[in-house]
């Protein structure tokens, strides 16, 4: 019946074919067809084949308002072959872009987005993200928990949905390497469409919630102390000040925390107690209470540094006076930190101490006090920028330059490895240019900093 038809179809619309003709046709398709389809199923020699299932689900339906939010990520080999791929402590990374890393858009009943709660600091080194691997043999799964609070601010109770997507590519057995390596042999799509609901809550309620996690950070080891951290840094309570003080602080027992997120923690949480804190940690004196185990060691400078740092993103001029006194007789890293951080306080004593660094016969405080001006922000220290230009190290020409192209949105080049005499060119161009706009010449405002 069907070949039937298709002949009358044939013969209405073409001219007309011998029926042997036309079922020879229909057979060399049939063929194709076929063909192509085992071409799409039936695996090439060498290329390994796998099979996953990974989806992303909410914890719970129901959350307090101000309780940490989880979204959890699972992913579960479901064919014959062994896979890998990259895995890292769940918090937010600094660049959203990174391949393998989850993406959360959250909306409320509106449809408005909710704000990021993404930090964006004013200055300082970007941390790196370090990946381990995880290698999943058939049948088995793997388990991620996501902090949602590190990507939203679920600032009332309501109804809210989430978009959750991620693409993680998945590495196979190389053979001839003897390792996992390669191109991925395919990646692991999750996009998922998920529902909460935020709750009124008591201060009580709360700290029952937050119980958990600061009994495991009493005696910290392991990755939930890692988790239990990133909770209390990323939603500060005042009942949890005291053991965000103390793991700011470089106890011996505790190696192996991100002592910056306590930092932050205390930054966050905002009280005149927790500045304190976190001045005592730039100070690089004791604050807290050291676990009765653990026998503290002086604060390393890089953990100071990044203390100071958070001071200057406060920009409490109360903060100037220690800092002043910390610098004679600070190392290197940490007085390049407290100059450029000096900057941001606009205060009188902050600007003569950078003025008067300019001079000094170190190079390096010389550049900084050059970048502690620009964040300044002032058009009262461009003829002191433009001096600098004279100044007899590359380096510190190069930065003054630097400067006062961010400060005037001028783009005077400087070439690199400029020599003296080509120096002293470029700051004529840049005198010329002062002489024509200083009158009326105003700044940019720098952009805001974190909200502390």
């Amino acid at each position: 019946m069907m070949s039937g038809m298709v002949l009358d179809t044939v013969r209405d619309k073409g001219p007309k074919y011998p029926a042997w003709f036309v079922r020879m046709r229909q057979l060399l398709l049939t063929g194709f067809l076929l063909a192509c389809l085992f071409g799409l199923t039936v695996p090439h020699a060498g290329v390994a084949q796998v099979s996953y299932v990974a989806r992303f689900s909410m914890e719970k339906p129901t959350y307090l308002a101000g309780e940490p939010v989880f979204c959890k990520f699972t992913i579960q080999n479901t064919g014959a072959q062994v896979f890998s791929f990259s895995y890292r402590t769940p918090s937010r990374v600094t660049n959203p872009e990174l391949e393998a890393e989850p993406r959360f858009s959250i909306r409320d009943q509106q449809g408005r987005s909710l704000p990021d709660s993404a930090p964006k600091p004013c200055g300082g080194a970007k941390g790196t993200t370090v990946y381990g691997t995880v290698r999943l043999p058939p049948g088995q799964t793997h388990a991620e928990r996501w902090l949602l609070n590190q990507w939203a601010r679920f600032t009332s109770p309501g109804r809210y949905r989430v978009r959750a997507e991620r693409r993680l590519p998945l590495l196979v057995f190389d053979a001839s390497k003897q390792d996992f390596s390669g191109p991925p042999a395919a990646y692991a799509l999750a996009l998922n469409e998920l529902k909460l609901e935020i709750a009124p809550s008591t201060s009580d309620q709360l700290q029952k919630a937050f119980g958990p996690y600061l009994k495991t950070l009493e005696k910290p080891a392991g990755p939930e102390a890692g988790e239990a951290l990133l909770v209390l840094a990323t939603l500060p309570q005042p009942f949890a000040l005291e053991r965000l003080a103390a793991l700011a602080h470089a106890f011996t027992g505790e190696r192996g925390l991100d002592r910056q997120q306590a930092l932050v923690g205390l930054a966050r949480l905002g009280t005149r107690e927790a500045w304190q804190e976190i001045l005592k940690v730039a100070r690089g004196t004791d604050g807290g209470v050291a676990p009765s185990n653990a026998a503290t060691k002086p604060v390393d400078d890089s953990l100071r540094a990044y203390a100071v740092l958070l001071l200057g993103e406060k920009g409490d001029a109360a903060f100037v006076p220690t800092l002043l006194e910390m610098l004679p007789t600070a190392s290197e890293t940490l007085r390049g930190e407290i100059l450029r951080s000096l900057g941001v306080f606009n205060d009188p004593r902050a600007n003569q101490a950078l003025f008067e660094t300019l001079r000094s016969p170190n190079a390096n405080d010389r550049v900084n006090s050059i970048l502690g001006l620009r964040n300044l922000g002032s058009k009262d220290v461009i003829p002191a920028l433009i001096a600098t230009l004279s100044d007899p190290e590359a380096q510190v020409r190069q930065v003054g330059n630097f400067a006062l192209q961010g400060l005037t949105g001028q783009k005077i080049v400087l070439p690199p490895n400029a020599s003296p005499a080509a120096s002293q060119r470029t700051a004529e161009q840049w005198h010329a240019w002062w002489r024509e706009h200083g009158a009326n010449f105003a700044p940019v405002p720098p952009p805001s900093c974190r909200d502390w």
